[in-house]
């Protein structure tokens, strides 16, 4: 199976934004005298940050508002340049678009933070349709936002890939009858991605290409 269109995450996915909001989270428990690794932290990411907050304000029995405060005051200080996409993932999505398919986005995060990396690493350009947390659809792994993208675009769905690292995207995408590809993460016990990558590069053997970067031709 080739797909044309990919429906990528964006956190984790296209772009390595958790290192950053690991450290802010750890220092912002220092700060206060408690103490966290880092590898708990992003496990706690796996699923979404509004419950990592919740586990931690729980645990250590923090003021929720006043936490957010904290690491709000590190993610501050923290530029574009430290939020680079991942490897092979702008080569990808640029070479999905010459061969006449199409990269989309659905994102739990918010719109302004969303262009401003895009654009800051020249990617915004790169999207057919990007949907945020602004327009109001339901986190996934609720599928809407999906099958949003899928019907506004006539997309059809045996050519659509879902492409994320956690399982709520996994989920999603299987709720909205396409096919998912897990990337960087292992597949937990109740969820079944139909792929599973290590490295962006890995995608290109699924997608309809007309030519790689040397010319030779690919799969159709």
């Amino acid at each position: 199976m080739t797909f044309r269109y990919l429906l990528w995450d964006f956190d984790g996915t296209l772009f390595d934004t958790y290192p950053p909001l690991v450290n802010s989270i750890q220092q912002a428990l220092t700060e206060i005298g408690q103490h966290i690794s880092a590898d708990r932290v992003r496990a706690l990411l796996s699923d979404t940050l509004s419950d990592t907050i919740d586990t931690l304000c729980v645990e250590f029995g923090l003021e929720r508002e006043a936490f957010i405060e904290r690491i709000g005051h590190y993610q501050a200080a923290i530029t574009p340049a430290d939020r680079p996409p991942f490897p092979g993932a702008l080569a990808i999505c640029e070479r999905l678009n010459a061969a006449g398919g199409a990269n989309l986005l659905f994102t739990h995060r918010d719109r302004n933070s969303l262009y401003n990396l895009l654009n800051w690493h020249g990617a915004d350009r790169l999207f057919l349709d990007i949907l945020t947390t602004e327009d109001g659809y339901p986190r996934k792994p609720d599928p809407a936002g999906f099958l949003a993208l899928i019907e506004r675009h006539a997309l059809p769905r045996e050519q659509v890939l879902a492409v994320g690292d956690r399982d709520l995207d996994i989920l999603a995408g299987r709720r909205a009858g396409i096919a998912t590809c897990l990337f960087n993460a292992a597949p937990s016990p109740n969820v079944t991605p139909d792929y599973v990558i290590a490295h962006l590069d890995e995608l290109a053997p699924l997608l309809c290409l007309d030519a790689d970067s040397d010319g030779k031709s690919t799969q159709r």
